[in-house]
């Protein structure tokens, strides 16, 4: 009986002694912890630093606290963004009681409150930076912008230009319009056009679907019917005009199988450096079951620089749909017109414009009015950037200060340090607005710079032209 009752008290002493073991190790643990806990305070504390060099402040993360309540909601509207702010004010009042601030100096206050409450100042900076002064609307008929393009440029020989002519004679062109009938008014105006071209184009004339009816008898006849009646030269005054005599508008429209004549013969007559154009003249839909947006796509592809302009002659819905698409396929541009007074404007001013350096002078001329445009839009989104970073530095100073206040309405700080704080802030604020101030104005001038220089360059290039 006295074992058992031995036995019960050993095992008793060593339950107790475990038990003592395990809260010194529970305890030991804790103690690490709060030892570690105050570590990472110390070094956070530490860490809180910031600059008042406006480059190095740009490389500053944004504070933690900022980070977790505010973030995106920095821009949002006033109710969005000031809750969002209240948190994260809130949050720092917290954290900083848990703290043993008692020997704080002006400085660390001022590291604690920007370290956790600023913004991320590259988030509205770098906008206005990367801000592309650009004059996007100044394109040269080849594409090119005006402003990356010199003035001798601007003034060289002109390069060797091929072009060819496609009338649609599809016996739709029969019909009148305002001003007279489609198919006389179509000669007239590319007579016009081709007298005007300067001695380094070619021209050739094609005529597409003038044989044969509208029938279904005469189907394969017209669409079999691609005939260039002036072959690719220097345009010869007799000549052409006597080429254009020799047809009339009569049966279907085989614009594919126009387009892909021309691309042969173009292409047979082309260097690499040649640029080459097709100029049609059409009033409906391809009708000989070709596929004219893959013939202008393939075209595209085979002639190193070509492009495809096209004027829809009183057409339909269908065929401004389809024609706008041959053209983009092409590379070059689609209009519709209804009457002579438009088809005589886009012959002779708007396909002359678009054949390059031959007739830039003309086209610089009537783009001082775009300059002007250009300009006015880029400063206004310059001015909607500037606002947004106005907007970020102006919340993070007012949330700095509600954070200040809240430290001397708790007497955590007193009056002194709240003033020698509060400076350190608004040095702060004014190193960035200086320094943001200087990228926006450089920016501005750019613009504006940028946009003299242009009118410049159109003054000197045009002026010697009667205008």
């Amino acid at each position: 009986m006295w074992k058992k009752a031995f036995i019960m008290i050993i095992a008793c002493m060593a339950l107790v002694g475990c038990q003592q073991s395990e809260k010194k190790s529970v305890g030991k643990k804790e103690e690490k912890a709060a030892e570690s806990h105050l570590q990472q305070k110390k070094a956070e504390e530490e860490k809180a630093t910031y600059s008042l060099n406006a480059e190095e402040i740009e490389k500053e993360p944004s504070g933690n606290l900022f980070q977790k309540y505010i973030g995106e909601k920095e821009l949002s509207d006033n109710d969005k963004y000031s809750k969002a702010a209240e948190e994260a004010v809130a949050k720092y009042m917290e954290e900083i009681k848990s703290r043993d601030t008692k020997d704080w100096d002006a400085k660390q206050w001022a590291a604690s409150i920007i370290a956790s409450l600023r913004t991320d100042v590259r988030n509205t900076i770098q906008p206005i930076k990367d801000l592309e002064v650009k004059y996007n609307e100044l394109k040269l008929p080849d594409g090119r912008l005006l402003q990356d393009v010199s003035e001798d440029e601007l003034n060289e020989e002109a390069d060797k230009v091929n072009v060819a002519v496609l009338i649609d004679a599809s016996g739709s062109m029969k019909a009148d319009v305002s001003g007279g009938n489609k198919m006389a008014l179509a000669k007239s105006s590319i007579k016009q056009f081709s007298e005007s071209l300067p001695e380094n184009v070619n021209v050739s004339l094609s005529v597409f679907g003038h044989k044969g009816t509208g029938s279904d008898q005469d189907k394969k006849l017209s669409c079999e019917s691609i005939e260039t009646v002036y072959p690719l030269k220097a345009y010869d005054q007799k000549e052409f005009a006597e080429a254009l005599n020799k047809f009339n508008a009569s049966g279907w429209t085989p614009l594919a199988s126009a387009i892909q004549q021309a691309e042969k013969e173009l292409k047979a007559a082309s260097e690499e450096q040649t640029k080459t154009f097709m100029y049609v003249v059409s009033d409906g839909i391809e009708t000989c079951d070709g596929d004219p947006v893959k013939a202008a796509e393939n075209a595209k592809n085979s002639l190193t620089d070509l492009q495809i302009h096209i004027i829809g002659f009183d057409v339909d819905d269908e065929a401004d749909r389809q024609l706008k698409e041959v053209a983009r396929a092409g590379g070059g541009e689609y209009t519709s017109v209804k009457n002579k007074q438009e088809l005589d404007e886009q012959v002779t001013k708007n396909w002359k414009e678009s054949m390059g350096k031959t007739t830039w002078r003309f086209w610089l001329a009537g783009n001082i009015n775009t300059i002007n445009w250009a300009s006015v839009g880029m400063a206004n989104e310059l001015r909607g950037l500037e606002n947004n970073h106005i907007t970020s530095r102006n919340r993070e100073l007012e949330r700095m200060n509600d954070a200040l206040n809240k430290l001397l309405e708790d007497d955590l700080i007193d009056v002194n340090t709240k003033m020698a704080v509060s400076d350190l802030i608004y040095e702060r604020t004014n190193v960035i607005k200086e320094h943001a101030d200087a990228i926006k104005s450089e920016k501005h001038n750019e613009i504006f710079d940028t946009a003299d220089s242009l009118k410049e360059k159109i003054n000197h290039v045009t002026e010697d032209l009667d205008l």
